[in-house]
């Protein structure tokens, strides 16, 4: 009969595989490993049921670290399928999420409004279409003709003004990568920058936030992807 044991290096494991914030550290080995166990110790030892060594937690992480690093390297590839990409800044846009629009149909009316939109201009129509939801984000000019098109039983269920985009340009092959819409999803979030909705296509994701935050939103995104450039990637 075997019995298993449940290690420091089991719980270690276990802690970093929760922690994704420190997915980039770990697969290029950035990360202080006294400094990592100091931070997950009272986690660890909760999970042993014990008090566990801070020394022997350091070289549990480092070990972690380095089964990590030897195994693959996603956080390297993520980084240069990134540095490749191109952004389009957008303004003057709205968002109306549209409830019960199955009862109208109302994906109809969206319809004879798309015959408007000068998409070589540069205007945009973005439909998002669930079972109870319909999300539209959109120029501001098409905003009072939606409105005016609404009829019970369905209903404007948000409606958001001042808005700006990011497109973010990619290869289709960067989706294959976990960790892509983490990347930006964090340089929105070290800028302060609360974004209002996302969305995708193969090769493009899309982010919809307020119109004040756009000269902030762009210039933090361009620099990542600048500084990523600089980087001397090693995928192993």
């Amino acid at each position: 009969m075997f019995l298993l044991v449940y290690s420091i290096s089991d719980a270690v494991k276990e802690v970093l595989g929760e922690l994704t914030f420190l997915k980039s550290g770990i697969d290029n080995d950035l990360l202080n490993y006294s400094a990592v166990a100091r931070f997950i110790s009272p986690v660890v030892s909760t999970k042993l049921g014990y008090e566990a060594g801070l020394e022997a937690v350091a070289v549990a992480v480092r070990r972690y670290v380095e089964s990590n690093t030897s195994k693959n390297n996603q956080s390297a590839k993520l980084l240069e399928s990134v540095k490749n990409a191109k952004i389009i800044l957008r303004s003057d846009l709205c968002l109306l999420v549209v409830k019960q629009w199955l009862d109208v149909n109302f994906l109809q009316e969206v319809n004879s409004v798309l015959a408007n939109v000068d998409f070589r201009a540069g205007e945009k129509l973005y439909v998002i279409v669930r079972s109870n939801d319909l999300v539209i984000v959109c120029n501001s000019r098409f905003l009072p003709v939606f409105e005016s098109k609404l009829r019970l039983p369905a209903k404007l269920s948000t409606r958001l003004t001042d808005l700006s985009l990011i497109t973010v340009n990619l290869q289709a092959t960067a989706f294959e990568i976990p960790g892509l819409l983490q990347f930006f999803s964090q340089q929105f979030d070290a800028a302060g920058i609360n974004v209002e909705e996302v969305f995708s296509t193969r090769g493009k994701i899309t982010f919809v936030f307020a119109q004040r935050d756009a000269a902030r939103a762009y210039e933090k995104i361009s620099e990542s992807i600048e500084a990523i450039k600089l980087m001397p990637l090693k995928q192993k």
